[in-house]
């Protein structure tokens, strides 16, 4: 091939080479390169995510609900009522195993509690127009029971036809007579006191004239003698004031001893209600569970009528009608500078799996400035939607439940996270 052969193929494929275009990304790689590194630098400076301060934390309740356990071994001899059932203070809920008639010893209950108001007042009259029913099966109870029905029939002898009512007002019109025979019989003294006077002066007057001889002894001893008789008077009116002072104070021991058998009776029907009363109330509290409060009864778990239970054995739970939580958290010192007032707190139940219950919100109310005895500081957690979780169930409260509490502290940017690793890098 000549020179000028291959000077115009060369020319050829140079030209070619030249006028060729490359494909648009060749063109435009560079600029696309720096935009895709200007979108990832922009996500960085957008996106934001908190840091994560975790710590324990304990249920906490105001007014929680009540539980309630078998006081007793045995069989559950009767459900009174069904599981979430509204229920007031004081209703039965179940009837456990005894040898006694529950709803004898209720009855029986009812009785002594009525009847209670009325003998704190004394006012035994009641006893009259309420009379005890029969009761013949109450079991423990039953001797105490005997006990004050004996009471109660001393007790209505004496208060019956109203006999130390009448006595009692026999013997004050009694005193009212001692009294006015006294008054008369002292309105007697004072008229013999005063003849007795003048029959004084008279015998001295007629002493000094048998002196001089104007009239004879035998006169002046007749005058003696009336003056004696009048003295003699004077002594049996005195004698007859003491013995009406004597009968009206045994008058008035007649009083006292029949209002000191009254109030003793009393006292004796009063101490034997208050045994009876005592009596039933432990029987009562150990054979029948009742309601703490109102609110609404939750099973503990399944139960159903001739059950056997154990000693301890938890029954059933009293929701009140508004109970409020709140947790209580220890954070140790590690990233507590974070931790501030209504950031939210995210809790998860040790009793509860969080991938089957989901978790409770809550947020940071308070935290305290002063460190516990394990250089932990306290941190409350207020609950504002109770004990529901983000899975639109509720946890059953018990006390002290333990759980693990993320606190979410104030958002940060993906840039400056990664901003802050380099500076760290660099400072290594």
């Amino acid at each position: 091939m000549s020179p000028s052969q291959q000077n115009e193929l060369i020319s050829n494929e140079v030209q070619e080479l030249i006028s060729y275009r490359p494909h648009w990304i060749i063109r435009k790689g560079n600029a696309i390169f720096a935009l895709i590194i200007f979108l990832l630098l922009a996500f960085t400076w957008v996106i934001k995510y908190p840091d994560v301060i975790k710590g324990s934390i304990k249920l906490v309740a105001i007014n929680a609900p009540k539980l309630l356990v078998a006081k007793t071994e045995g069989k559950l001899q009767k459900l009174l009522v069904d599981n979430e059932q509204e229920v007031k203070l004081g209703q039965p809920l179940a009837f456990l195993q005894s040898t006694a008639n529950h709803q004898q010893v209720l009855a029986l209950q009812d009785v002594v509690s009525r009847i209670k108001p009325f003998i704190l007042k004394d006012s035994l009259e009641i006893l009259l127009t309420m009379p005890l029913p029969v009761f013949d099966q109450l079991g423990e109870i039953q001797s105490a029971y005997q006990d004050f029905q004996n009471t109660l029939k001393e007790t209505l002898q004496v208060l019956s036809n109203g006999y130390y009512q009448e006595k009692k007002q026999a013997l004050q019109k009694d005193l009212y007579y001692l009294s006015a025979i006294q008054n008369n019989t002292q309105k007697q003294q004072q008229l013999i006191e005063q003849d007795y006077e003048l029959q004084q002066m008279e015998y001295k007057a007629n002493e000094s004239l048998a002196k001089d001889k104007v009239i004879a002894p035998l006169e002046l001893n007749q005058d003696k003698s009336k003056v004696i008789s009048k003295e003699q008077s004077l002594e049996q009116i005195s004698a007859q004031i003491i013995n009406n002072n004597i009968a009206t104070l045994n008058k008035k021991k007649e009083i006292l001893e029949l209002i000191k058998y009254v109030s003793d009776q009393q006292q004796k029907f009063r101490s034997a209600l208050f045994i009876l009363k005592s009596k039933i109330e432990e029987w009562v509290q150990q054979y029948v569970i009742t309601a703490p409060e109102n609110g609404k009864v939750l099973f503990s778990s399944f139960l159903q009528e001739n059950q056997l239970l154990t000693t301890g054995q938890d029954l059933f739970y009293i929701q009140p009608p508004q109970s409020r939580y709140y947790g209580q958290m220890l954070a140790s010192q590690a990233g507590l500078g974070k931790i501030k007032t209504g950031q939210k707190v995210l809790i998860r139940m040790e009793s509860f799996p969080s991938n089957e219950f989901g978790y409770l919100s809550g947020v940071v109310a308070y935290i305290s400035n002063i460190p516990t005895a394990r250089d932990s500081f306290l941190i409350k957690i207020d609950l504002p939607k109770g004990l529901n979780t983000n899975y639109n169930k509720t946890i059953l409260f018990r006390n002290n439940l333990d759980a693990q509490a993320d606190v979410m502290t104030d958002n940060r940017r993906l840039f400056d996270r990664f901003l802050g690793q380099l500076r760290n890098i660099t400072k290594r």
